[in-house]
């Protein structure tokens, strides 16, 4: 099987593909054939030597989430059976250097298989996990979303920020969702969401102030951080959240001086410690998927490119100009 490597940090042109044996499933493993691998920002921020890894010559392959078709059971796995369609969502690619998806196949524990969506194609499939299970996780059960009020989801193009959206409207809250690109104003907008175009913090937090007026902000959704935190957290009404998910930025989180006396709360969430655990991992999968098949989340795929074009995919990541996900597809 081929499978893409990182041997050493730099532009797309580092991606490089290799071939290796077939993996053999041992005890509750299964093997999959991928035919669509979902990817994510820190997989580029992996390639560029932005993420806290060590890459060593053996190469780093990377991607958590993929969907496929089970290939071959090891022994004690009864409940997927040869031939079944399936997701592959497993944080280990952070962690071992040959465990990612950007690969013909992967090998996986039972418990990293999540149960496929209906009416999805494969690439559909693929662009779903860690995106709608970010978002669920941590507006639902980290850092539940208020039950009533104005929330702002920052960087809101992307399939995390898409599901976030969504998950919003779905309960009735006014939703704000920015962006430094006004090509994108109509994307955001058809979700059901007001819209801030605004390049950069400071003008962001005055249109966001402008927009508001007096009722204030009570939940925001970030994985900018940096000057972009620090402004906004300083508009939050008395007993507002701020949750942060990401540091696209790479800038500092500074809070502002009167951050005691609003009573702000400020939530880190990290999907690859929250659900890390496979119990956790599935009973949030079981939370998520009837919403997935009914389309109330929906991620939608900006576009294909095959798996050997992972480069020219990465480039097109890196330009920004996508709404939701980019996919590696293979095979029928």
């Amino acid at each position: 099987m081929k499978k893409a490597v990182v041997r050493q940090t730099g532009g797309p042109e580092v991606l490089k593909f290799i071939e290796v044996p077939d993996p053999v499933p041992g005890e509750g493993e299964v093997l999959v054939d991928l035919r669509a691998t979902g990817l994510n920002w820190s997989e580029l921020m992996i390639r560029r030597g932005d993420w806290p890894i060590e890459i060593s010559a053996n190469g780093f392959t990377p991607g958590s989430e993929g969907a496929g078709v089970v290939e071959k059971n090891g022994p004690g796995v009864t409940d997927v059976q040869l031939g079944d369609r399936v997701i592959v969502f497993d944080f280990n690619a952070y962690l071992d250097e040959g465990q990612g998806c950007y690969a013909e196949k992967i090998l996986v524990p039972r418990d990293k298989i999540l149960k496929y969506p209906e009416n999805l194609d494969f690439a559909e499939a693929a662009a779903v996990p860690m995106a709608s299970l970010t978002a669920y996780d941590a507006l639902i059960n980290h850092s539940p979303l208020p039950e009533s009020g104005t929330v702002v989801i920052t960087a809101c193009t992307g399939a995390v920020g898409i599901a976030a959206i969504q998950l919003a409207k779905r309960k009735g809250l006014r939703v704000i969702g920015t962006t430094r690109r006004e090509s994108q104003r109509a994307h955001i907008h058809s979700l059901g969401a007001e819209v801030v175009v605004a390049p950069d913090p400071f003008r962001l937090k005055e249109a966001i102030v402008d927009l508001v007026k007096d009722e204030g902000v009570d939940y925001i959704f970030d994985p900018i951080s940096g000057e972009t935190a620090t402004q906004l957290i300083s508009i939050l009404n008395f007993n507002g959240t701020y949750v942060i998910y990401g540091i696209l930025s790479g800038g500092e989180l500074k809070l502002p001086d009167n951050f005691l006396f609003h009573q702000g709360k400020v939530h880190g969430y990290v999907i690859l410690l929250n659900l890390a655990d496979p119990k956790n991992l599935q009973a949030a999968w079981r939370e998520v998927l009837p919403l997935i098949e009914t389309k109330e989340i929906l991620i939608p795929v900006h576009k294909t490119f095959p798996l050997e074009e992972v480069a020219e995919a990465h480039e097109a990541m890196e330009n920004h100009q996508h709404w939701g996900k980019i996919v590696l597809v293979q095979g029928d």
